[in-house]
């Protein structure tokens, strides 16, 4: 019994790895965005660990997919003023909600906590800029997926 569910384990975090790839692209130039004064401008970021490298997960915005996250990327969005709740999921979910305020930039730092058959996401808002900047600085730039979202 213990060898069938180590299988159904192995194979669900396969397909999880495989459908998490599809479509996300790393890229080391770093673009620098510059502050919209009618927008936000929100930073997604995930450190480079060993802990849940393989596997990735959609960023949504109010339910709407905006990019993905993998081990050692990150990505940004201009945002309208106003709340929003960003949100990430695979077998359990995490969400952040920011009150975006027009010119400002935010952080949003995401990880991997362990889970039963993958690991959980975790998204925080992170208020030390230096900090944020430094992170950005390590991690490979990631176009927006496209195929289909998950």
């Amino acid at each position: 019994m213990r060898s069938l569910i180590a299988r159904v384990g192995v194979l669900g975090l396969a397909c999880l790895m495989m459908a998490g790839c599809a479509g996300m692209q790393r890229s080391k130039d770093h673009p620098t965005p510059t502050v919209q004064p009618d927008k936000g401008l929100v930073y997604f970021y995930r450190e480079s660990s060993f802990k849940g490298a393989g596997i990735q997960y959609d960023i949504r915005d109010n339910g709407e997919v905006i990019g993905a996250l993998q081990s050692g990327t990150y990505f940004y969005e201009y945002a309208t003023p106003g709340p929003h709740t960003y949100s990430a999921k695979t077998e359990a979910s995490s969400e952040v909600t920011l009150n975006v305020e027009a010119g400002k930039t935010y952080y949003v730092k995401g990880s991997i906590t362990f889970g039963f058959i993958a690991g959980h996401p975790k998204l925080e808002i992170v208020q030390d800029e230096a900090a944020a900047q430094a992170a950005l600085a390590k991690v490979d730039y990631a176009t927006k997926p496209s195929v289909a979202q998950h």
